[in-house]
């Protein structure tokens, strides 16, 4: 009779440190007025869960981390388990800005100068931010939600993107511009109201 009233203890005990842990999440999340699924409330351009199609290869945006400083700077979508793209990047509202982008280990520790050669590719700073960043989706790494956000340009199409979470890890974006027209949108649908 003790172990029951012991085992039911624990569970109330469990049960209401769950509870706080939660409310002071939410709390926070209400604090910082962090939206839940900034990638699927926002303007049409792309969202998650979107698929894209590109010369044959289906690119479904299964996570995203939203850029915002005062406005969308960009979003970082994450497209697992095909070889043309790890990562697609939007750099503006509409979603006609695209780049099929992969991780790259070649941006230096430290803070990204204005001027970078990366694989014998020189690029040069085209916007350099510090973001607030909502996630939204699956197969996304551990972040924190803010980050200091550099955007570089290089010959032809390429870019480079750098974000280096606060408090966290890098993550540095090497890709190429794709003209709209290559790629075809599927969405996901709108949200429901």
């Amino acid at each position: 009779m003790i172990e029951w009233a012991l085992g039911a203890g624990l569970l109330v005990a469990a049960g209401l440190l769950y509870r706080s842990l939660n409310e002071g999440r939410a709390r926070a999340r209400r604090e910082q007025d962090i939206p839940d699924n900034p990638c699927l409330e926002s303007p049409r351009g792309l969202r998650v869960d979107d698929v894209l199609l590109y010369g044959g290869t289906e690119l479904w945006l299964a996570g995203c981390f939203e850029l915002d400083e005062e406005g969308l700077v960009a979003r970082v979508f994450r497209t697992p388990g095909n070889r043309a793209a790890a990562w697609v990047l939007q750099l503006d509202e509409e979603g006609l800005e695209l780049a099929l982008a992969h991780e790259t280990d070649a941006v230096p520790e430290g803070t990204v100068p204005a001027e970078l050669t990366v694989e014998h590719m020189r690029y040069t700073l085209r916007r350099r931010a510090s973001v607030v960043v909502h996630r939204a989706g699956a197969e996304l790494p551990q972040a924190p939600s803010r980050g200091e956000m550099t955007l570089l340009a290089g010959p032809g199409e390429r870019v480079l993107l750098v974000l280096d979470f606060v408090g966290g890890p890098r993550l540095a974006l090497r890709g190429e511009r794709v003209p709209p027209e290559m790629l075809e949108l599927l969405p996901a649908g709108d949200p429901e109201p």
